[in-house]
């Protein structure tokens, strides 16, 4: 399947699954999809703090929610909410998505923008490089 480049709101995905970027210690993030995020499923996050106070969320790693539609994909892309995004942490979440994909029991996803737009130059040949062969339908809205 080919991997879509699109504009426009996450939120309105059709996709089964939105993925999106946040740290490693659940602290609320202060763009303004992070609060649309927080305030439309608050059990999500609640939950995710847990695991991560536990230490079972690692930067680089993935964490789903299935409890909403659509589902949640955490990607742990940061360590903290103001650090930056860590391209290594990008690249081990989207390889993990391209090779498990199936083990999560996605259908299509939706990835939201990854960091700022002074870093989505180096992001996006990441996920092109990663996500461009898998055989999941894939959308990604543009971050730049």
């Amino acid at each position: 399947m080919p991997l879509t480049y699109v504009t426009g709101d996450p939120l309105m995905t059709e996709a089964q699954t939105l993925a999106f970027g946040c740290n490693a210690k659940a602290r609320t993030e202060l763009g303004a999809l992070d609060i649309r995020l927080f305030d439309q499923f608050p059990a999500a996050f609640a939950t995710y703090r847990k695991q991560c106070a536990q230490g079972r969320v690692k930067p680089g790693g993935l964490w789903l929610w299935r409890e909403s539609h659509p589902q949640l994909l955490f990607m742990v892309i940061r360590e903290t909410s103001v650090g930056a995004t860590r391209f290594r942490f990008v690249e081990s979440a989207v390889m993990t998505i391209a090779r498990d994909y199936h083990l999560y029991g996605l259908k299509s996803l939706s990835i939201a923008p990854l960091g700022d737009s002074m870093e989505w130059p180096s992001l996006k040949p990441i996920l092109d490089h990663w996500l461009k062969g898998c055989p999941l339908p894939i959308t990604v809205y543009d971050g730049g």
